[in-house]
């Protein structure tokens, strides 16, 4: 059973246990005084795990060990089999292997293998990557809620650059995006979660279906998708046209 750090520990072993993770900066002096999870708020890592251990490897370094766990930073988590976290002076990075999962609000990313960084929030996911977005509506706040923008788009790649904490990524490598009725293909793409876009360059490729049928295309130089509305842009190469294909109905009168 999953257990919270610092919550749920017989006393003696609870003091050592958390003695260890304020030497390392992974808990505050104020998360000692309270049994509460970190706020949603803050920029502070939350740690849940199975097991934890930790081993001063250096001078200011240290390195924790965590099974079955996760890692929260805000809105985002991290979860995978196996985590090793490497804290330098309140700077931790954190390795993530054994089915990685990444979510935060809007997007979902799997890998074989995820190095995350608390300060920047920045994570290189590489291996079988997969991102899955869908766009929320913002409530009057201003934060997002639960009612769902439009459908949800798949991305597929080599690898991931992504900022978590200014939500942008970097895909690159064998680019793959697909929407419901539209497949995309490219050598990189970028992402860019509050303006609910991707762009993409490098051997663009396109195929649609349903009442604007495109079979092919070439000459693009780059072409940006909407995540939450039905369009894309395509700027031809320099000195090009941008040319398709499209299907022709020759029962339609």
């Amino acid at each position: 059973m999953t257990r919270w750090l610092i919550v749920r520990m017989l006393p003696a072993l609870g003091a050592l246990v958390l003695l260890m993770l304020l030497a390392n900066g992974l808990v505050t002096a104020q998360d000692a005084k309270t049994t509460a999870a970190t706020a949603k708020n803050t920029k502070d890592l939350t740690i849940q795990t199975e097991h934890y251990n930790t081993k001063q490897i250096g001078k200011d370094t240290y390195r924790s060990t965590l099974t079955d766990a996760q890692v929260r930073q805000e809105d985002a988590t991290f979860s995978a089999k196996n985590i090793i976290i490497d804290s330098v002076k309140n700077v931790h990075t954190f390795t993530c292997t054994g089915n990685p999962v990444f979510t935060d609000t809007e997007t979902r990313i799997t890998s074989t293998k995820v190095v995350g960084q608390s300060s920047p929030r920045q994570a290189e996911f590489t291996g079988n990557v997969k991102m899955v977005t869908t766009p929320k509506k913002k409530e009057a706040s201003g934060d997002l809620g639960d009612q769902l923008l439009g459908e949800p788009t798949t991305v597929t790649c080599n690898s991931l650059s992504y900022d978590y904490g200014k939500k942008l990524g970097h895909a690159r490598g064998s680019v793959v995006v697909q929407q419901k009725n539209r497949t995309l293909w490219a050598d990189s793409g970028l992402y860019d979660q509050g303006a609910r876009l991707i762009t993409m360059s490098g051997n663009i490729r396109m195929q649609n279906q349903g009442e604007e049928a495109v079979k092919s295309m070439k000459n693009a130089d780059k072409l940006t998708v909407s995540l939450q509305e039905d369009w894309v842009d395509i700027v031809a190469k320099q000195g090009e046209r941008v040319e398709f294909q499209l299907e022709v109905d020759d029962t339609a009168d």
